[in-house]
């Protein structure tokens, strides 16, 4: 360094972004993981009726749990964008509105299939939700100073 430049401020610890990434991507991908998992095998450990309607319902789960756990991977391999969590917000609201839609059945069986599928809708939906405030958290707290002002229309200009 020349005599006349100033030094650069010492390195205090991850950036706000970083360590925000770290949070959105492993944890939430690792649940994501274990949600996927029980999508797939809730069913025989709860013993869903294996008839017409709780097949239907048990497609409805791998084909989330197929979502859920590809989308899990990608974000554990490379940090992913928005849209990861937008599918997997959709995956949740599908296990949500399923037990309306699709006939389950009435046994107590057909009704653990329609807890399991609110419940796991429910988590696969408040995860996207975290994941999406932490993003939009860490994107806030990067930006510099003057960019979290009001926005140049309402500024004057001398």
């Amino acid at each position: 360094m020349s005599p006349g430049q100033p030094t650069p401020p010492p390195e205090t610890g991850p950036q706000p972004r970083e360590l925000a990434r770290g949070v959105r991507n492993e944890p939430i991908s690792f649940l994501l993981l274990i949600v996927s998992l029980w999508l797939f095998v809730g069913a025989w450990i709860i013993g869903y009726p294996f008839t017409e309607p709780a097949v239907d319902a048990h497609t409805i789960e791998i084909l989330a749990g197929i979502v859920v756990f590809c989308v899990a991977l990608a974000r554990l391999i490379r940090p992913r964008g928005r849209v990861s969590d937008v599918l997997v917000l959709a995956a949740g609201v599908l296990l949500i509105v399923a037990p309306c839609v699709v006939s389950y059945g009435d046994t107590a069986a057909a009704d653990a299939a329609r807890v399991n599928d609110i419940a796991a809708g429910c988590v696969l939906v408040v995860l996207p939700v975290v994941s999406l405030a932490i993003a939009l958290t860490a994107s806030r707290a990067g930006r510099p100073p003057s960019s979290r002002s009001a926005s140049p229309r309402g500024r004057r200009h001398p």
